[in-house]
């Protein structure tokens, strides 16, 4: 075998870029180098690669690869991998990550990932090949290398015809150091030999490159139409001041937009910092409830949706909690749904509520005790009740019904009624 067909054979994962990452394995998927540079030039990134071995794959994240992949490829006469879509985020963290514990390799920052996870899926594409190129060797008689195999099969041959191949360039060699004492019949005999299994594998070879070509010439017709649509595009597109207008005006939008996002941050940082400083004010008043037996209840300023939303988010009001609502007008029916869905215990209720809602309540077995029957102390702030006061009053049936509410209706509408019989009478 030549010095060249002897060296490692590597897999390749690059990143390109202004941060350019690197990382190469062995057919084996053994790391031998993961690194970044700023400002590798293709030259340079060249000579990096063959001083490691002799690239076979050369390996891109995304499909289709970038350009500089491709032209990299074919300096190195290296096969060009991508993958059949590209890789997401979560993939390559995932795969690079185990691969890091299983080797106990570090990488320095998001283009090595890049580049690791390139080559890592290049290698998991020919794993199995690779598994199957080495079991086979083991019944195969004579001294081939693996990575050749490997390598050849990752340019297309098939695993008989690659060992076939080698074999044939084994032969050859060994044919040029046949002694000299056979005769010139024999000699003419090998040397035909020697010939045929030239031609044979020289043909091999033109099938193979006309399968390549084949596939070129495929690529070119979908890059030539690929060229056709980015003239038509091209076509579209204005002039160049125009685009460097719509590219400050997306600018100044985007400043904008950052600006105003700043801006939330700022407000839901303030938001969460006085979330905080309630959270530590209820925490002390849950430990005064503790000490004084006083049970806390949760004000809502009025009863209507607004109302409740507010108290909901400031007071996280929630199943077997007590309520004192300041303001009772104007919630209904729903309004009263709304709170019940929060699962309350108790309502203390000041000034008058409406029969829908009271009615609502009683269905749902809620009592609603009157604000002025009830001994209320307010302390930093909030008010709060006595637990036993609360129940004596519920057992005494001292709280605001919906049959209240419709007798007093009642009672009004037929002294009204009267009053209008009593004109009628009078005038006649």
């Amino acid at each position: 075998m030549s010095k060249k067909s002897d060296m490692r054979k590597l897999i390749v994962g690059v990143d390109p870029g202004l941060n350019c990452g690197l990382a190469v394995l062995t057919f084996d998927g053994a790391p031998v180098l993961i690194e970044s540079q700023r400002g590798w030039s293709l030259t340079k990134l060249i000579e990096r690669i063959v001083d490691l071995g002799e690239p076979s794959i050369i390996s891109s994240d995304v499909s289709p690869a970038p350009s500089f992949l491709e032209r990299l490829s074919k300096k190195l006469n290296a096969v060009l991998f991508e993958p059949a879509i590209s890789m997401s985020v979560e993939e390559k963290h995932q795969m690079t990550r185990a691969y890091m514990e299983r080797y106990n390799v570090k990488v320095k920052n998001i283009h090595e990932i890049d580049a690791l996870a390139a080559a890592l899926k290049a290698y998991q594409h020919y794993k199995n090949k690779f598994e199957q190129i080495d079991a086979k060797l083991k019944n195969v008689e004579g001294d081939l290398s693996p990575d050749n195999v490997k390598d050849l099969v990752v340019r297309g041959y098939s695993i008989a015809r690659a060992v076939k191949f080698l074999r044939g360039l084994s032969a050859s060699k060994t044919l040029t150091t046949v002694r000299s004492g056979f005769s010139q019949e024999e000699r003419f005999r090998n040397l035909v030999k020697e010939l045929e299994e030239r031609l044979m594998l020289e043909r091999e070879r033109v099938r193979l490159l006309k399968d390549i070509n084949r596939e070129l010439h495929l690529k070119i017709k979908t890059l030539n139409a690929e060229i056709e649509k980015l003239k038509e595009t091209l076509k579209n597109v204005r002039s160049e001041q125009t685009a460097q207008i719509r590219r400050e005006r997306e600018y100044r939008r985007l400043v904008e937009e950052i600006t105003s996002l700043k801006s939330k941050i700022s407000e839901q940082e303030s938001q969460i910092e006085a979330y905080r400083q309630a959270l530590a004010h209820f925490q002390r008043l849950s430990d005064l409830e503790l000490k004084e037996g006083l049970t806390l209840l949760k004000p809502i300023e009025s009863f209507t949706k607004d109302g409740l939303e507010k108290s909901f988010k400031l007071y996280n009001i929630k199943a077997g909690d007590s309520v004192f609502i300041l303001d009772s007008s104007g919630g209904g029916s729903a309004t009263a749904e709304l709170l019940l869905r929060r699962g309350v215990r108790a309502i203390i209720a000041r000034g008058a509520m409406s029969y829908q809602a009271l009615e609502i309540f009683e269905n749902y077995h809620v009592p609603v005790i009157p604000a002025d029957k009830i001994n209320i102390r307010w302390i930093e702030g909030l008010p709060y009740a006595d637990p036993e006061e609360m129940k004596k009053l519920i057992r005494e049936g001292k709280t605001m019904k919906a049959s209240d509410k419709f007798e007093i209706l009642k009672t009004i509408l037929d002294d009204n009624l009267k009053e209008l019989s009593d004109e009628k009478i009078k005038k006649q």
